[in-house]
């Protein structure tokens, strides 16, 4: 005779402990003095109030392979508003995926997140929603610390590390695969990229940033979801393109992309005109000119790199309008047409796309040299950038390299010079009857 099993059991069974394996932080090389203060205070005090608390994920796997990150997320059994009601300075973001920002000043903050549970236990239909398909669009059902253990994506990212009792818990062989130099899913890779397909492009990028391989049967499901990443928001792959080109390794990670067939969802149109070799070449140069200046703690502006991937787009875009149009007419719809056709896949917030029209329309006025206009142009916030822009372009055959010359030379030059040189001439002015009385 089969029995049958009440809730009660039911939810027994489904709550089986794992145990996870503990290990001593020192053993691989991570101690309290590596991490930033603020992180440990953060973790100091939501201990104070009574709650479990980790440094977990990317942080936590980066100080084990000697990364250096600066980038550290805290873990916890507080909720959102709990954790809020423990700081001075903090603030619940998010729909989607509530969390909490601690603030130390105007800027810097420490990212704090509540414990995840899978959506089966969710109390409110609000709090766990998905869409056609499988991708999560709210994910805030909490759980404990085992259950966010396997809802994070890679084992190498199910790390958390307590600075006070100097311990690393692990319950999905993330060590192991750290050891090995593998990158795998946590669970059935075709279900974890459904829920979210920028997993994909993580698991490109993490691989490239760590020297990893990619496990076999992670690395066989992301052909067939590759399509799930047109399902995803413009403001994500937005967020996701300056994590895969502003941190030292655009150069691999744009050819990974192309190469997985993956830069369509991105910036396709770009890839439209990659056999063009003056394009191909401006793009190269972009890209190791942005990894340099990662490593030499340069600033990079996200627009600059954006304005190089979409410039073929908008030559062919201008050369085509300007047939019917002026061409400062030509030039304005060119810029339009070009950022709006692009937003549709990583839409970049308004300020970003200025800065790209700005670099853009500069460069007629640093062609025409116009010694009048030469002052009026050095001043400008964006001349810099349209400046390396130009570099570019000159490095191409797009522009003649005298006029990079010119503008490379009036740079070195004093102030008295400039102002002896290119100030404009006065106006003859009209004298003021009034003030001569």
């Amino acid at each position: 005779m089969k029995l049958k099993k009440n809730n009660f059991i039911a939810k027994l069974l489904k709550k089986s402990v794992i145990r996870a394996k503990e290990y001593e932080a020192k053993a691989y090389g991570l101690y309290p003095s590596d991490f930033d203060q603020a992180v440990l205070s953060v973790i100091e005090t939501l201990k104070q109030h009574g709650f479990q608390a980790y440094i977990v994920g990317g942080g936590v796997r980066d100080q084990i392979l000697k990364l250096n990150s600066k980038d550290f997320d805290v873990a916890t059994d507080a909720h959102p508003e709990e954790i809020k009601k423990c700081f001075s300075r903090a603030l619940i973001i998010g729909k989607r995926f509530r969390l909490v920002h601690v603030y130390f000043n105007r800027r810097d903050y420490i990212e704090v997140a509540t414990f995840r549970a899978g959506h089966q236990h969710a109390q409110h239909k609000s709090d766990a929603q998905t869409k056609k398909g499988g991708i999560i669009a709210r994910d805030n059902v909490y759980g404990t610390l085992e259950e966010d253990a396997f809802r994070r994506d890679f084992t190498v990212n199910a790390l958390y590390y307590d600075p006070i009792r100097g311990k690393v818990f692990d319950y999905c062989e993330g060590i192991p695969d750290l050891k090995a130099k593998v990158l795998r899913l946590i669970g059935k890779p075709h279900v974890r990229f459904k829920e979210d397909p920028v997993r994909i492009l993580r698991a490109l990028r993490f691989a490239n940033k760590m020297g990893f391989t990619i496990e076999e049967k992670t690395l066989r499901a992301i052909p067939e979801d590759l399509p799930m990443l047109a399902e995803i928001s413009g403001g994500r792959l937005f967020d996701e393109y300056t994590k895969l080109m502003l941190y030292g390794q655009a150069y691999k990670n744009f050819y990974t992309l192309r190469d997985f067939k993956a830069l369509v969802y991105l910036f396709p149109f770009t890839l439209e005109y990659l056999e063009e070799s003056w394009f191909i070449q401006m793009i190269n140069l972009a890209l190791e000119n942005t990894d340099e200046r990662f490593y030499q703690n340069k600033t990079i502006h996200p627009a600059f790199l954006i304005a190089v991937f979409l410039y073929a787009e908008f030559l062919n875009n201008f050369q085509r309008l300007s047939k019917t149009m002026s061409r400062k007419q030509a030039f304005q719809d060119a810029m339009d047409m070009t950022l709006k056709a692009q937003s549709k896949h990583t839409s970049m917030p308004n300020f970003f796309s200025q800065m790209v029209r700005d670099v853009w329309s500069l460069q007629h006025a640093l062609e025409l040299r116009r010694k009048n206009k030469v002052l009026e142009i050095l001043k400008h916030p964006r001349f810099r950038a349209a400046y390396d822009f130009m570099l570019l372009r000159a490095d191409v055959g797009k522009v003649n390299q005298g006029i990079a010359k010119f503008w490379t030379e009036v740079q070195t030059l004093e102030e008295a010079t400039l102002l002896a040189q290119f100030s404009p001439p006065e106006k003859n002015k009209k004298p003021n009857k009034a003030a001569e009385e």
